[in-house]
């Protein structure tokens, strides 16, 4: 009995040795597992969802968090008057005064125009440029695809994009060098005006700079994701800032990278007469709009003179493009279709052979499937 017990002390001893062996083997090989099963630690806690963890200037304190809760409880009235606000400005109609800024292969132009504003929906619209009572450019679309006629050119020729090739949502590549005048096109355009309603999936953004005690609506902006133009467009966001007043004062256009697209100033607001309601419950609108493209160094300035949320002197055939090819008659057409993901060819752009006045609408020109 007195010999035994040596060894039993010396069975324990290795019994906590194989236990110590197995709790470090549990640590190092099955943790792991754990933690891509979903046993979050505190670091998973601490990880957003694109993996780059949580933005620690907005969200690291619980003081932050209420702060950005009640700069969301803030800015919800100015988004619900927004888009009340853009539903009544669904259908809209001005005559205007233009400025563009541009470059193209010739150089850099300048030009003072006067204008007719035409918008319907759903992100139908037309824009017909003129000088001196002639037309230069017309500038519209369908909804579907957008286009512009260029009147002041020999020979005319009108260019026909898909949605996902124009205005703030075509790539820089395909606007550096042609004016970028298709930031005029229906949807672009009313979006540029601050007519465009703000999606339900808002968030706020804190701008740098500001006084602190400022008000919220000065300090934050309204930041929302714009709908993609198919699967091969890049991600665009929009970012809105308020006035005092509640209206829209500011509208920056970028990519996800941070690359401005567009930026576009507000100012002067007026009421836009609308038939069959009250004149204190017509929409508001900016008469004065700036905008500027860094990526092209186009600018545009637009000045309403007339603005009405209704449809005076709006036609139909302002959004058909066969009714535009017979009545503007170019004699060069192209299409200008964005590939889709996979394909090998770089964006096409098919241009016509010139056409007679006389020619069909059929044989004026032919597009290439993407």
């Amino acid at each position: 009995m007195e010999r035994g017990e040596p060894w039993r002390n010396m069975r324990r001893r290795v019994v906590a040795r194989e236990r110590a062996v197995a709790l470090l083997v549990c640590t190092t090989v099955f943790a792991p597992v754990f933690t891509l099963c979903g046993c979050a630690t505190d670091e998973t806690l601490n990880t957003g969802a694109s993996g780059q963890g949580v933005d620690t200037q907005r969200a690291s304190s619980a003081s932050e968090q209420e702060e950005l809760a009640r700069v969301r409880t803030a800015l919800a009235p100015l988004v619900a008057q927004q888009n009340e606000r853009s539903a009544r400005l669904a259908t809209f109609e001005s005559r205007a005064s233009l400025e563009f800024r541009y470059r193209d292969a010739s150089g850099e132009h300048f030009e003072q125009c006067e204008a007719d504003i035409f918008l319907a929906p759903p992100n139908r619209g037309a824009l017909r440029v003129m000088k001196v009572g002639t037309n230069l450019w017309w500038i519209g679309g369908d909804g579907t695809r957008s286009w512009i006629f260029e009147l002041n050119v020999t020979p005319k020729r009108a260019t026909v994009y898909d949605n996902s090739a124009s205005g703030v949502f075509a790539e820089a590549g395909d606007v550096v060098g042609t004016g970028e005048f298709t930031l005029l096109s229906p949807e672009s355009v009313r979006l540029l005006m601050g007519h465009a309603a703000i999606a339900e999936e808002w968030v706020p953004v804190a701008f740098e700079g500001v006084a602190k005690d400022a008000p919220l609506a000065e300090r934050y902006g309204v930041r929302v994701q714009l709908e993609a133009k198919g699967a091969s467009a890049a991600r665009l966001f929009a970012t809105t800032t308020f006035g005092r007043d509640g209206l829209p004062r500011t509208l920056s256009i970028e990519s996800m990278d941070g690359v401005k697209i567009a930026e576009a100033t507000l100012a002067d607001p007026v009421r836009a007469p609308m038939t069959d309601i009250a004149q204190g419950a017509w929409p508001t609108v900016a008469r004065r709009v700036e905008v500027v493209a860094p990526r092209s160094g186009a600018s545009i300035k637009i000045f309403l003179d007339t603005p009405a949320a209704s449809a005076t002197r709006m036609k139909p055939r302002f959004f058909e493009l066969d009714a535009l090819l017979t009545q503007l008659r170019p004699e060069v057409v192209e299409f200008v279709t964005k590939s889709n993901p996979g394909d090998a060819s770089s964006p096409a752009a098919s241009p016509s052979t010139p056409a007679s006045p006389s020619s069909e609408n059929s044989g004026l020109r032919r597009e290439v499937a993407p």
